[in-house]
């Protein structure tokens, strides 16, 4: 199965009217107008133009996001048969829906999770005028050799190189990003009977590993956890990532393996890693519902400015369980030669031993001026974060509140860093710095009576990190042709599963 194909050749029976109807929304994801609304923005700065506000209402289709779930659930329960490859695993009953749909205006109340969402939106645009228009899409040319971020069976749950069952075609950055768990035979990621703990999930504290050599550039290993899954998530991550670690494996090409657990980072910035060395273990922390891996590969070393790269895995086997055939056993694929596409709904298996460790020989490398640059970087999310603040303070308190808003705010985030740097645990690059954002709003806010503007601090903000992130894009594409490259495994020993 090289190009993700799930036809067998098997003969389906005809789909009810709410599978037909199903499967037609999940062609057209309404959610993608929604971008539409941007066309009413000249309406509201020329009054001449003010008729092209009504174009406001495509906006509205965003809500789709939301809604699409419940509709979704709805209508699977009125088909005959499954429609969707993902409709075999069972993440969960309709309480833990409704546990995770709580979750979400928790999440908006999070100043940090916002504006990282936010961000993601704009970084889309940012890639879409990098690229010119041309942005990565599947059958391009990888750089780099990729095999699975784990050992053993893992069913996908979310992501394909197609558009209709990819996990989120916008924001840009994870529109080629799989999630993965582990689920038995009846496809529960826990044993039936179960609470949601997180150790009774199957994928919980499994080991992650690196899906190619590369070098790592970025990491974060203090985030929170909560204890349970079930659609709850921690209100007060600072990442949305929860804790991650992103390697640098081509000139423009990064993956970003996200969600893992607290302390168990094992590399540092400027680390070099072999393909299949273990980075650290599946997780339950930042925007998750349940534990699992998020996994992508970007073509930028910051998340949220990035484009997401189609990516195909060496030496795995998949299984397509909802394609059966008269025995009722799942179609199954191997490539041994070349590479495969996978898609939400099939359960992979790498083939071959990974556990491979970094040569003793290899020292870490010195990436001159990152501290600098991720401090900049988030000094400039912070004076974003600060704005927000501000604007939301200055609603039920005075200027003078709302400068000691900022300034608490300013103050629990060095306060967590100190402590949090007591950790044995992976530092991570300028993590500081947003907490300096928000303490030069506070600074500002206090000080200057004329800037009292939640508008100035978010433009700027928002100019200065698109500014110093893609300079450190260019920076790190340049340092990576001028070191030292990790010397890969022959293509012999890849293909041998060794």
């Amino acid at each position: 199965m090289t190009d993700g194909d799930t036809d067998t050749g098997e003969k389906r029976r005809p789909e009810s009217r709410a599978g037909r109807l199903r499967r037609r929304l999940h062609d057209i994801d309404p959610a993608r107008f929604g971008v539409l609304g941007v066309l009413s923005l000249p309406g509201y700065l020329v009054e001449s133009l003010a008729f092209m506000r009504m174009f406001a209402l495509f906006f509205l289709l965003f809500f789709w996001v939301l809604l699409e779930p419940l509709v979704d659930l709805a209508l699977k329960r009125s088909a005959d048969a499954d429609t969707e490859p993902t409709d075999w695993i069972r993440l969960g009953d309709w309480r833990e829906l409704v546990v995770a749909y709580l979750m979400i205006p928790v999440t908006f109340l999070n100043p940090l999770a916002l504006v990282q969402d936010l961000l993601q939106m704009l970084g889309s645009g940012v890639a879409y005028v990098r690229h010119r228009g041309s942005v990565p899409v599947a059958g391009d040319d990888q750089q780099a050799s990729y095999r699975l971020p784990v050992e053993g069976t893992w069913t996908v749950v979310n992501g394909s190189l197609e558009r209709e069952y990819s996990h989120s075609w916008l924001p840009m950055n994870q529109r080629y990003a799989y999630d993965f768990v582990v689920t038995d035979e009846d496809g529960r990621s826990r044993p039936e009977g179960t609470g949601p703990a997180v150790g009774a999930y199957h994928c919980y504290d499994e080991p992650v590993l690196a899906p190619a050599d590369g070098v790592v550039v970025d990491v974060l290993d203090t985030e929170f956890e909560p204890s349970r899954g079930g659609g709850f998530s921690h209100p007060l991550k600072r990442d949305i990532r929860g804790n991650y670690v992103t390697i640098q494996h081509a000139p423009d090409e990064y993956s970003c393996l996200a969600h893992l657990v607290p302390g168990s980072v094992a590399v540092e910035p400027g680390e070099c890693v072999k393909r299949g060395q273990s980075i650290g273990r599946c997780g339950h922390s930042g925007n998750s519902s349940e534990p699992h891996l998020h996994f992508q590969v970007q073509d930028h070393p910051t998340f949220e400015m990035a484009a997401g790269v189609p990516v195909r895995f060496e030496n795995a086997t998949v299984e397509s369980p909802w394609l059966e055939d008269d025995d009722h056993r799942p179609a199954v694929t191997e490539d041994e030669a070349e590479s495969t596409a996978i898609t939400a709904g099939q359960r992979v298996t790498a083939v071959g031993s990974a556990d491979r460790k970094r040569d003793s020989d290899d020292q870490p490398l010195s990436i001159p001026g990152r501290e600098t640059v991720a401090t900049l970087e988030r000094l400039a999310f912070g004076g974003i974060v600060g704005g927000l603040l501000a604007f939301v303070a200055g609603i039920v308190v005075g200027p003078g509140e709302t400068a000691l808003v900022l300034a608490a705010a300013a103050l629990v985030g060095v306060g967590f860093w100190l402590v949090a740097g007591r950790w044995n645990r992976a530092r991570r690059p300028g993590g500081v710095g947003t907490s300096l954002g928000i303490a030069l709003v506070a600074a500002l806010w206090a000080g200057f009576p004329a800037v009292r503007s939640p508008t100035p601090f978010v433009l700027v903000g928002v100019a200065l990190y698109v500014l110093v992130a893609e300079y450190d894009r260019v920076r790190l594409r340049r340092a990576y042709g001028s070191r030292k490259r990790p010397q890969s495994e022959s293509e012999g020993e890849r293909r041998a599963g060794t």
